[in-house]
């Protein structure tokens, strides 16, 4: 068992980590890196970052390829059972589950429906900002 603390990047986390850089790059770095936590990630998240790359960011497809090989060799890949079904957005569900399924202590997000959980289960739900001043 790792004592690397598990955390879980929503798809938004990810995208300004890849796209904008800032606190959320640092996050990241910190996981495939530095190898200083533990980074998981679904297919589903996957699938949709690469999805929100392609159309929303206009990435090409080498790069959009490129960070699908760095991710999926880098991150802690799971398979959840989706189950969850308290959040008013049902995508954010995923992220719930992901977070119960893989063990994570955290979950990185900007969405303002999961802050305002706070936790769920043994997951602390934060901003990358106020994690990043937790933890370092």
């Amino acid at each position: 068992m790792s004592s690397r603390l598990t955390l879980v990047l929503d798809t938004n986390v990810l995208i300004s980590a890849i796209v904008f850089k800032g606190v959320p790059k640092k996050i990241l770095e910190l996981c495939i890196l530095e190898n200083k936590f533990v980074g998981v990630i679904s297919p589903e998240i996957l699938a949709e970052l690469i999805n929100k790359l392609k159309l929303k960011f206009d990435f090409p497809d080498d790069l959009i390829k490129e960070w699908e090989m760095i991710l999926k060799n880098t991150l802690k890949n799971v398979l959840p059972f989706y189950k969850t079904k308290i959040c008013r957005d049902p995508d954010d569900n995923k992220i719930l589950d992901l977070a119960l399924f893989s063990g994570a202590e955290y979950i990185i997000t900007g969405y303002k429906d999961l802050l305002s959980l706070d936790k769920y289960k043994d997951t602390i739900i934060i901003t990358p900002a106020d994690f990043i001043n937790l933890r370092l």
